[in-house]
């Protein structure tokens, strides 16, 4: 018998709140993305799933934000290959290393690393950022496609044998959608901190204006303890931008949110300079971390609505069976394309 998936997520609500208690670090820090991935999912329409829209849910993708971040350490060739998609590090010219610009993007990885070769450097010293997070969505998109089918295959199937392994592989893809959105949340979190998009992801180093600006490593003192000591949820929730349409090309609209953000590197290590993050006068700090965690969760909750609506669009199976004719009753449920045919 399967067990009901909201009565093991109610359970893990008490652990997870003691978990929220724990130190942070690395990128925004676990305080960073667990606020960004509660708040995104809080905000989500009414017309969205159930599951989704369990306060448990939004508990439990706030602390699958962090593994990305816990998963560090794990060895070769698995950090060499991984890191390098938390940042991008795009010059003040709009250019990554010296080579493609972040605003017209190689469609594909393959062509991106094919332009940073030819500009005399590799992903693994510049980043790939964006492509994790069109990768992330386009995920995101089938796995809401076959949630979408199961459900309605559960309730219009052939037979009741075929009523309860769509029911089965609904529950299967509910757990995947938490693992799946959690872990990309991550990367939607750290396109939304300044430094994860600039070639100034430390310090300032040495460009234009260094003279002028704290030559401190600013990273981790600003994303982790100083989020950890003057961010709460509450402040991440009421800030979010009101809800909008993202690009269609997920790449673009990655590009884009990385910009604006990267944009925003400058006054960060200005404010920084000028004392606004320090303990005695923490406001304009709090106020800078705020936004940039608000912007975040309100790009992640809008990519997940964009997801949901595209996967009415999708397919499913091999062959592959568009989920609107599905849904629309113009073709049956296809249980032999999802089970397989091997």
């Amino acid at each position: 018998m399967v067990p009901s998936k909201l009565k093991v997520w109610r359970a893990l609500v008490p652990a997870l709140a003691l978990l929220t208690l724990a130190p942070s670090a690395h990128a925004w820090g676990s305080t960073g993305h667990r606020l960004i991935g509660v708040c995104a999912i809080k905000a989500l329409p009414a017309e969205f799933p159930a599951f989704l829209r369990d306060p448990s849910a939004a508990a439990l993708i706030g602390e699958v934000g962090r593994e990305p971040d816990r998963s560090r350490g794990a060895g070769q060739p698995h950090d060499a290959d991984l890191d390098p998609g938390h940042f991008i590090n795009v010059g003040d010219d709009g250019k990554i290393g010296g080579g493609p610009a972040l605003a017209s993007l190689p469609k594909t990885r393959e062509l991106y690393e094919t332009a940073l070769r030819q500009a005399g450097t590799d992903s693994g010293k510049v980043g790939y950022l964006p492509y994790v997070i069109a990768e992330g969505w386009e995920q995101l998109t089938k796995d809401f496609a076959y949630y979408r089918v199961d459900a309605y295959g559960q309730d219009h199937a052939a037979s009741p044998a075929d009523a309860d392994w769509f029911r089965k592989d609904m529950l299967l893809r509910e757990m995947l959608v938490l693992r799946d959105l959690g872990y990309w949340s991550h990367f939607v979190g750290d396109a939304g901190q300044p430094m994860h998009d600039s070639v100034h992801y430390n310090a300032w180093g040495d460009y234009p204006d260094a003279a002028n600006l704290t030559k401190a490593r600013i990273h981790l003192p600003f994303e982790g303890e100083f989020v950890r000591r003057y961010v709460s949820e509450t402040d991440v929730c009421s800030a979010m931008t009101p809800m909008r349409a993202v690009d269609p090309d997920p790449l673009v609209e990655a590009a884009g949110f990385i910009e604006a953000n990267r944009a925003l590197t400058r006054p960060l290590f200005t404010l920084w300079t000028a004392g606004g993050f320090s303990e005695a006068t923490p406001a304009q700090g709090k106020a800078f971390a705020q936004a940039r965690l608000s912007v975040a969760a309100s790009e992640l909750r809008d990519l997940v609505i964009a997801a949901w609506t595209a996967s009415n669009s999708a397919t499913v199976g091999y062959p592959a069976v568009k989920v609107a004719d599905i849904l629309s009753g113009a073709v049956p449920p296809p249980i032999q394309a999802l089970q397989g045919l091997d």
